[in-house]
Formats: structure tokens, C-alpha cells, sequence
């Protein structure tokens, strides 16, 4: 089994990263991570990670899931990148786990996967407009799961969130 791990190249949330990533390695998943570009990228708590391929090197077919880390940076560098989003939708439409924590979420409903289901994301003004824009029903829970796609409200919810990501794996 192999998950995409999807972060920004500067600003990405450390514990909504390291915590998942940690965990599903532990029961023998293959985690690569890509963002913007590869090589260097900057967590907003100091992790610095190597993402292994810039998402213009990714082929969906080859994973069996997304995880799109939030922070600050997803805003800035994810919700408007096209070709990540193309990954999500195809991740998505083929069944396979799509899941977003913070600000992540957004990437997931601007890939077309939310429209009239229910998510949860960090409640701000920018990330409200974008979800009604794409016709999500906003719902203020920690994680909402909606068949094969998992959504997470805060950084502090990485343990939850991960743990429903196993649930729907293993």
C-alpha cells in the first residue's frame, strides 16, 4: 500500500504531517511525499522535509490514497495549484482515500470531490467563502468522513484524523 503525502513548500502544519506519516509507516505503509517542488520544504513549527517528487512527477494511478497537509502554506501554494488538484480528483473519483486536515480540505473541494457532502476545515473567513462556493456543507467536527474522503478541522486533531485514515485502510 502507498499514500501521497501532499505539502506546501514552505509553511505546511509539522504535526499534521509527521504525526500521520509516522503512523502509517509503523504498520507498513509507503508514504512519498510531493509538494510544489522537489527538495526542501519548510514546516511552520522548523520539521524540514525532502518531499521525494514535485506533483508534475506524480502519477495518481500509482497510490492508494492522498493526504494533503494544511498550515498556512497550503493556502498560499495548494489551493490554486492545478496539477495537485487534477491528483486529487483522480485520486478521489477512484474510490481511494482523498483526505485533508485545516486548511487542506479546500484542495479536496476545489478537485469537485465535495460538492453537497459533508467536511470540516479550520473555520476562516477565505476557507468559508471557497466551500460555499463549492457547494460543501460546512460541518464544525473535529473529523467528517464522507464515504472515501476525510476531513479534519484543526492541527490538534492529527492523531483522530490519522486514526481514521488506518480505519478506512486496513
Amino acid at each position: 500500500m502507498k499514500i501521497l503525502f501532499a505539502i506546501a513548500p514552505d509553511r505546511f502544519l509539522d504535526q499534521e504531517y509527521t504525526i500521520p506519516k509516522a503512523a502509517f509507516e509503523e504498520i507498513g505503509i509507503e508514504c512519498v511525499t510531493a509538494s510544489t517542488i522537489r527538495g526542501t520544504c519548510y514546516g511552520m513549527h522548523g520539521e524540514i522535509i525532502e518531499s521525494d517528487l514535485s506533483f508534475d512527477d506524480v502519477d495518481p494511478v500509482d497510490y492508494d490514497g492522498i493526504v494533503i497537509v494544511g498550515g498556512i502554506g497550503c493556502q498560499d501554494y495548494l489551493w490554486r495549484c492545478g496539477k495537485l488538484i487534477d491528483i486529487t480528483n483522480a485520486i478521489g473519483n477512484a474510490g481511494k482515500i482523498t483526505a485533508g486536515i485545516c486548511l487542506a480540505p479546500i484542495v479536496i473541494a476545489e478537485a469537485g470531490l465535495l460538492v453537497g457532502k459533508n467536511a470540516t476545515c479550520l473555520d476562516t473567513p477565505a476557507s468559508r467563502r471557497v466551500l460555499e462556493l463549492d457547494k460543501v456543507i460546512f460541518v464544525n467536527e473535529s473529523i467528517v468522513v464522507s464515504g472515501n474522503i476525510i476531513t479534519a478541522r484543526l492541527p490538534q486533531d492529527a492523531k483522530a484524523f490519522t486514526d481514521a485514515i488506518t480505519q478506512h485502510l486496513v
